[in-house]
């Protein structure tokens, strides 16, 4: 009996080696066999433009590994040159190096037996890729897909996952001019699922880059913009290229400088901003579409809560020039880079304004709660523009603590004067709420005022606006301030002036008693030196003016953006 488990024993000893012996054979032949396939392979497809180098290659039959050091794909510039001169060279080239390959899940003996590929994963280590996309390039080659430059050497292709972490990605842009559009992204992270690479994938819609799943991340990026104010930080970006859909944690601009330190750098009045839009949703954005033809087209956006806080110092000088050719949509038939966005879906906004009154040295701050609203038909594309030349949006808001406000904006979009239209309700606001504004912008004290109801209307453009408000209000009682304080540190009350205006100047309400509602048809010619805000703004303010019935509160309209 113990003679018959040595014997056993020993045959399965000897099976072991005899397998672990082949398969170390195996490894080490087919090693050299794998070696020269890999490099041939890749020159043969892509039509010896390519060049695959590493500096050593293992291989282990036994667990399906593979392991590939110091990885290198580089271009040939001689090739490429001969292309471009045959008028056959491809737009886009990559350039790609990797400390650490690692292949798992090989089936050696398909690929050797049937030129099949299928591994369960790649795994990459500290890749760094160099995309140049030459719009110069003329190719006039009938295009090939990928299946069809590789079947000769590989039937079908296949990986379960392939992750690539801490990338390092460039992508430069070589337009027509010869200029350069470079874009470096450091630590994204790739994580890609079910590539299958064969006849029936390469036209599967469902797909991207033959891929079931193919996702980016990046924990952050941060920008300096070219003016050295600001910083702006992009922060959890994930992109789902099948799905084409981006989410983002959080974006947010940061100025560099305090408000005092802002002034000594501009020197001349320039609003500074400060903000923070939060949960952003992009849905239909075509990952290939943003990168390489440097276009933005995208279905919706959704913005899930936020803060923007505008400052402005009326003290500093106007700056040079005017502000013609600035509306919103002139800027965006401006812009070089094609855009088109469906809808924008905002909510949950903060907003504030604050501005240092030139006349009075004070500052005022009006704020807008709990803002949001959509926009619809974002678009510069000729195409898009003529099917729909108008961008809309409806708004609302809380305006400082109880003042219901609603506005619809319509630019028409290609228009070059900065065609525009805009309306909207203001409700249910108690007017003294307004004083944090109004004592510091004109030393004017609101001491009572329910305003019922501010409607408007206007139409206008990059030189003028004109329309009808209709003011409902009650008991408006004002008070004229003086620049002087008393002991508690608030302005005293210009005791004359202020009987004379509230008896003799200012209707007190409208309708007044016995008589119909007052609606008025503002005009107003804009100082080109401001913004489109601005004319809004004063042209609402000039209907209101005219509907109390004052030149005192004149200087109310000192408020400007």
């Amino acid at each position: 009996m113990k003679r018959i488990w040595k014997i056993i024993l020993m045959s399965l000893a000897i099976l072991i080696v005899l397998i672990l012996g082949t398969a170390w054979y195996l490894s080490v032949h087919w090693k050299g066999i794998l070696d020269k396939q890999l490099s041939r392979s890749v020159k043969e497809s892509s039509d010896s433009l390519y060049t695959l180098a590493y500096r050593e290659i293992s291989l282990n039959l036994l667990t399906g590994s593979m392991g590939i050091e110091n990885v290198v794909l580089l271009p040939d510039s001689a090739v490429y040159a001969r292309m471009v001169a045959e008028q056959r060279a491809p737009s886009t080239v990559y350039n790609a190096t990797m400390s650490h390959l690692q292949i798992s899940g090989m089936n050696v003996l398909r690929y050797f037996l049937g030129k099949k590929v299928d591994v369960k994963a790649i795994v990459v280590k500290d890749p760094e890729i160099t995309i140049i996309d030459d719009l110069r390039s003329v190719d006039t080659t009938p295009r090939q897909s990928l299946y069809a430059s590789i079947h000769e050497n590989i039937n079908s292709f296949s990986v379960g996952r392939i992750d690539l972490a801490d990338t390092k990605l460039t992508f430069t842009q070589i337009r027509k001019d010869s200029s350069r559009a470079i874009t470096q992204l450091e630590g994204v992270g790739m994580n890609i699922r079910g590539v299958e690479i064969d006849s029936i994938s390469e036209h599967d819609p469902a797909r991207f880059l033959y891929a079931r799943e193919f996702e980016l991340t990046l924990d952050k990026w941060d920008y300096r913009t070219p003016d050295s104010l600001y910083w702006l930080h992009v922060n959890k970006i994930s992109y789902n290229a099948v799905a084409r859909e981006m989410n983002i944690g959080e974006i947010k601009l940061e100025p560099r400088y305090s408000k005092a330190d802002f002034d000594k750098q501009i020197k001349t009045q320039q609003d500074r901003f400060q903000l923070a839009f939060r949960e952003l949703r992009f849905q239909g954005i075509p990952f290939i579409s943003l990168l390489q033809r440097q276009e933005f087209f995208v279905k919706a956006i959704d913005i899930n809560g936020g803060e923007l806080h505008a400052y402005r110092n009326r003290k500093l000088p106007m700056p040079p020039g005017n502000k013609l050719g600035q509306f919103p949509n002139q800027l965006l038939h401006k812009m070089e880079m094609p855009l088109h966005i469906d809808s924008i879906n905002v909510k949950g906004v903060d907003i504030s304004y604050t501005e240092v009154s030139a006349e009075t040295g004070e500052t005022g701050k009006v704020m807008f709660h709990n803002a949001g609203g959509i926009f619809r038909n974002i678009s510069n594309v000729d195409s898009a523009v003529a099917k729909d030349n108008h961008c809309k949006a409806d708004l609302h808001a809380i305006l400082m603590q109880t003042g219901k406000l609603r506005a619809h904006f319509d630019f028409t979009l290609g228009d070059t004067n900065g065609a525009f239209a805009v309306s909207g309700q203001l409700n249910n606001m108690d007017g003294k709420e307004l004083n944090g504004m109004t004592t510091a912008m004109g030393n004017i004290q609101i001491r009572s005022a329910h305003i019922r109801e501010l409607e408007f209307s206007m139409k206008g453009n990059e030189r003028s606006a004109s329309g009808t408000l209709k003011f409902l209000y009650s008991n408006l009682k004002i008070g004229m301030l003086k620049d002087e304080e008393d002991k508690q540190g608030n302005k005293r009350r210009k005791g004359l002036a202020s009987l004379f205006a509230n008896l003799l100047a200012i209707k007190n309400e409208n309708p007044s008693p016995g008589e119909a509602v007052r609606v008025v048809k503002p005009v107003f010619r804009r100082d080109i030196r401001k913004s489109f805000f601005n004319l809004v703004w004063k042209t609402i303010f000039t209907g209101v003016k005219e509907t109390v019935g004052t030149p005192l509160l004149e200087s109310m309209g000192k408020r400007k953006k």
